[in-house]
């Protein structure tokens, strides 16, 4: 008996609306194998001691992903391989007991099955679902942790907009994480200090910032939580390479793909300079699971600012990625898993 309402499909947002179901697991990497069985639960709160290592060192990371309604009401979900490895490289960058790719897999698909009719009908939306990792060991005193939990719940999200609802950044001469520390990795500490740093651009109109490298606050890195790409006025696809400081996205990685397997085009993952996005880039854009490919209109920095109304490569390439996502187009990349009914009862 479901007694969750469903959301109006018409009026999502990127917002959370509570399911019907949750799904868990139990670590503890004093024993073999580490991880218990998972479980998928109803939805509601989780006990955690008030002693543990999460809440005093944040010792946690989180992923997002997607699943979605094909037109022949098939759910399939995009590139949780990927998720699940990156999930693994973070709990590592953590000091935490890696949770195993194949349960990760069967997590997902188990925990999408339990929430199916929140899934948004074809054309409306996704599921999103978010993973977590706690280290919930009580302890007082910082080190490496035994005792851990994975945390999964998913929420339907609206669509993605087609691109002309494009965003405004003031880039700030500041970094997004340390230099050597954890931006690699999708860990919770990475995020809450962006909230400080944002909230004055947003008050004066801006949908977010965007970070500048540590060394040299010369080069672009980061917004809060999506990976940058511009395109330049000789037609190059540019985005900041890979280091300590730039989180490896799955959208920013299906972009690179796209682009160069199937549209042919120039891409370049090389340091960009700030003066350089102001001068040469015709086009911008930025790249996550929430936002998928989101058009960047203006760019803000100290006295100057340009606006940017090219739309073309962010175009070509989501009437790529999002046909793939909702079954509209063939994967030819290997990118797509399907839910089978009944994959929660495994």
């Amino acid at each position: 008996m479901h007694d969750k309402p469903l959301p109006d499909w018409n009026t999502l947002t990127f917002s959370f609306t509570e399911t019907d179901h949750i799904y868990r697991a139990d670590g503890d990497a004093r024993r073999d194998p580490v991880w218990a069985p998972g479980r998928i639960e109803p939805y509601g709160p989780i006990a955690l001691s008030p002693a543990a290592a999460v809440l005093s060192y944040g010792v946690g990371i989180f992923e997002g992903l997607k699943a979605f309604r094909r037109a022949d009401g098939e759910v399939q979900i995009f590139r949780p391989d990927a998720n699940a490895a990156r999930f693994q490289r973070s709990a590592e960058r953590l000091s935490m007991a890696p949770f195993p790719v194949g349960d990760f897999l069967s997590a997902v698909a188990r925990l999408v099955d339990a929430n199916r009719r929140f899934v948004p009908p074809h054309g409306l939306g996704s599921l999103y679902i978010r993973p977590m990792q706690h280290a919930t060991e009580p302890r007082l005193g910082f080190g490496e942790c035994r005792e851990l939990a994975v945390t999964m719940y998913a929420t339907p999200v609206g669509a993605v907009g087609s691109g002309a609802d494009a965003i405004r950044l003031q880039a700030v001469e500041r970094a997004r994480v340390a230099p050597g520390g954890t931006g690699a990795a999708k860990a919770i500490g990475n995020y809450a200090g962006s909230v400080h740093v944002a909230g004055p651009a947003k008050a004066q109109g801006f949908d977010d910032v965007l970070y500048l490298d540590a060394r040299a606050l010369t080069y672009v890195t980061e917004t809060s939580g999506a990976n940058f790409f511009i395109v330049t006025r000789g037609g190059q696809l540019v985005t900041p390479p890979l280091d300590d400081q730039i989180l490896a996205g799955i959208t920013r990685d299906s972009v690179l793909t796209v682009a160069r397997e199937e549209l042919g085009l120039d891409v370049q993952e090389r340091p960009v300079g700030i003066d350089e996005v102001l001068g040469d880039a015709r086009e911008a854009f930025c790249t996550g699971t929430a936002w998928t490919l989101k058009s960047v209109g203006e760019i803000a920095f100290r006295d100057r600012s340009v606006r940017l109304p090219g739309r073309e490569v962010r175009n070509r390439v989501w009437e790529i990625i999002g046909g793939i996502q909702t079954g509209r187009l063939a994967d030819r990349h290997g990118w797509i898993r399907v839910v089978p009914e009944g994959a929660s009862a495994e």
